[in-house]
């Protein structure tokens, strides 16, 4: 049923649910998540805290979208500035296999979220995605979102330097 869900906040206190969300997420689609799932394994109890505590965060952000039985389906976070600047970004993203898709709308309700917060700390919301990640360019087209003409190669954490890269594009849209 569309909407059989909630959104909230992630705390500290969630950060083996966030762990445990990531595995998946690296086991799923490591490219998504940006790490080889060995990396993701090997990620101590303090990163995992942090990730999590993006939520009570003044220039970070994480909201996870939680069905009714307590499990968690998706996830989406934020943070103010990169190494391109200053507007805000979205990152981590991920919804669970099952959850995908339009008439789920646990990727619009996340991503709902996450414009709200960024539309207090900028003018535009940026992101990166995998260029060959079509239904999620479709996705973030669908929402706003417009290719900025940049782009960058990237290895997933984890990956020796041997790996092939990865080719990111930027999306922009406004938030105000």
């Amino acid at each position: 049923m569309p909407g059989d869900f909630t959104i909230r906040t992630t705390t500290e206190r969630d950060w083996e649910q966030v762990r445990a969300l990531r595995i998946e997420n690296a086991t799923d689609d490591p490219i998504s998540y940006g790490a080889t799932l060995e990396y993701t394994l090997a990620m101590s109890e303090d990163d995992w805290r942090l990730r999590a505590r993006r939520g009570e965060g003044t220039e970070t952000m994480s909201v996870v979208a939680v069905d009714p039985t307590g499990r968690w389906i998706g996830m989406m976070s934020g943070q103010v500035g990169d190494a391109y600047g200053n507007d805000p970004v979205l990152t981590g993203v991920y919804v669970t296999p099952s959850s995908r898709g339009r008439a789920n709308g646990v990727a619009d309700a996340l991503l709902d979220h996450v414009v709200g917060w960024a539309a207090g700390h900028g003018e535009r919301l940026r992101l990166e995605v995998y260029e060959q990640a079509v239904p999620a360019g479709r996705f973030y087209e669908r929402r706003g979102f417009r290719a900025s003409g940049r782009s960058r190669d990237f290895r997933l954490l984890g990956q020796g330097r041997d790996a092939p890269s990865l080719r990111l594009a930027e999306l922009v849209r406004t938030v105000t």
